[in-house]
């Protein structure tokens, strides 16, 4: 074979190399699952839902804040109530506690996009609390069954990241193959005031 011809066949041989590689890793990228629930980057318009729409029964005010973004440029701000917004001091000095929930679902304005869960490892969210208070944070998952599972985290001051493994929530015999709905909630009954977090990137983690 000429040294010419020699060349022009190497160099064909590593194109096609390249290629293939190339082709394996897009192929591989395409698998890979999205897990993104939502990093409330969009608002609500004409001609969009926006990410802001949970369910909260008015206990919680969502609203898109310009700081403590970790997954984009925008988080948001979750305004959790306390008895006294809604009934007298002495109603609320009754009250054993005040749940204070938001949650979405297949049928809340903003959906839940991605219901099939068996594929990921993990669950997670993002918050910055701006406050020192110790408090817990819960977290709740609901399958079509309707069975739940829920999980108590502790929240610090600063950023917290939590998360959930899949496995422990497949071992409480949930269908993680056809989660419904998930809610993330306070009991704020002994909260000096109404309490604020910052949260973003809720996702799941393959």
């Amino acid at each position: 074979m000429k040294t010419s011809n020699l060349k022009l066949f190497t160099a064909l041989i590593i194109s096609l190399v390249m290629l293939l590689a190339g082709c394996g890793n897009k192929s591989a990228a395409a698998q890979k699952p999205d897990g993104n629930i939502t990093s409330f980057e969009n608002l609500q318009s004409e001609s969009q839902i926006g990410d802001f729409n949970w369910e909260t029964l008015g206990y919680v005010t969502l609203e898109q804040f310009n700081k403590y973004g970790t997954n984009g440029k925008f988080s948001c701000k979750a305004t959790f109530s306390i008895p006294v917004d809604f009934m007298s001091t002495t109603e609320a000095a009754r009250t054993s506690s005040w749940i204070t929930a938001m949650t979405i679902n297949l049928n809340t304005l903003t959906p839940l996009k991605v219901t099939d869960w068996s594929v990921f490892k993990k669950f997670g969210l993002d918050v910055y609390t701006p406050d020192t208070l110790a408090r817990n944070i819960y977290i709740k998952f609901n399958d079509v069954n309707g069975k739940e599972f829920i999980s108590l985290q502790p929240l610090k001051a600063g950023k917290t990241k939590l998360e959930v493994l899949i496995e422990d929530v497949k071992n409480s015999r949930i269908d993680i193959k056809n989660i419904t709905s998930l809610s993330l909630y306070l009991n704020t009954k002994n909260e000096p005031k109404d309490v604020i977090l910052y949260i973003d990137n809720v996702r799941l983690i393959p």
